[in-house]
């Protein structure tokens, strides 16, 4: 039996093989686990950011540390770091819409860059106070709806009708911090593209093909090579 495993800390995986291991053309892979915390964050550089004015029109931005935040979760790391002259800030989910509702003493600049708009449902523009104001579209407080793992041995995987590398999709079913383990309860066999294999990349993408924030967490993957007909190399 061959199986190979990889063990890194980032969604990019890589080997060499040396010497390189040699299959028969009809050879198949698969994979067998993968192993990794859930520390995929929401917010994070890019969707960060929010800003507050003052009654003389000064803008002060709150950027929110990188994390993986529930809706309440979000509203009081910002009410923590809001501006000291900010009396209240709301945002509160309406969970018939699946909208957001948001209201503050002063108001809030959803047109700052980086910011949390699009997260929320807003738009890029400032929100007055004196108003609850309901998003324009869904709250999008999960940002991953699927973890694709793509292998540079496959052939054979199609996503939207074009050729992928695509050798296995997931959504981790656990809460933050807790453990991926992810053992596919029947695993699809995909042809390999070579028969002489020097070298192993993987990398995981979401479903808008962005490459999935790990914050560094250790993952593993294991991956089984067989014989067309079934038996193992």
């Amino acid at each position: 039996m061959s199986t190979l495993t990889l063990n890194v800390s980032s969604s990019e995986l890589s080997c060499d093989i040396f010497p390189p291991l040699e299959v028969e053309s009809t050879s198949q892979i698969c994979l067998l686990s993968l192993q990794t915390n859930n520390s995929i964050p929401n917010i994070e550089p890019g969707c960060n950011t929010i800003g507050f004015r003052n009654m003389i029109g000064q803008r002060e931005d709150v950027i929110i540390p990188t994390g993986s935040y529930e809706f309440d979760n979000l509203e009081s790391v910002i009410q923590k770091n809001m501006p000291e002259y900010i009396e209240w800030f709301e945002l509160k989910a309406n969970n018939t819409t699946l909208k957001c509702i948001l209201s503050c003493s002063h108001d809030v600049d959803l047109s700052v860059e980086n910011s949390i708009a699009k997260l929320l449902g807003f738009r890029n523009e400032l929100y007055t106070t004196g108003n609850n104001y309901e998003s324009e579209s869904t709250v999008k407080i999960m940002k991953i709806n699927s973890i694709k793992v793509m292998c540079n041995l496959i052939t054979g995987s199609f996503c939207d009708g074009a050729p992928s590398q695509i050798i296995h999709e997931l959504y981790p079913t656990v809460p933050p911090g807790y453990k991926i383990v992810e053992v596919p309860r029947h695993p699809v066999f995909y042809a390999l593209n070579t028969t002489l294999i020097s070298r192993v990349y993987i990398v995981l993408k979401d479903q808008n093909d962005c490459l999935i924030n790990l914050r560094g967490e250790p993952i593993t993957i294991r991956l089984q090579i067989t014989c067309g007909n079934g038996t193992k190399v």
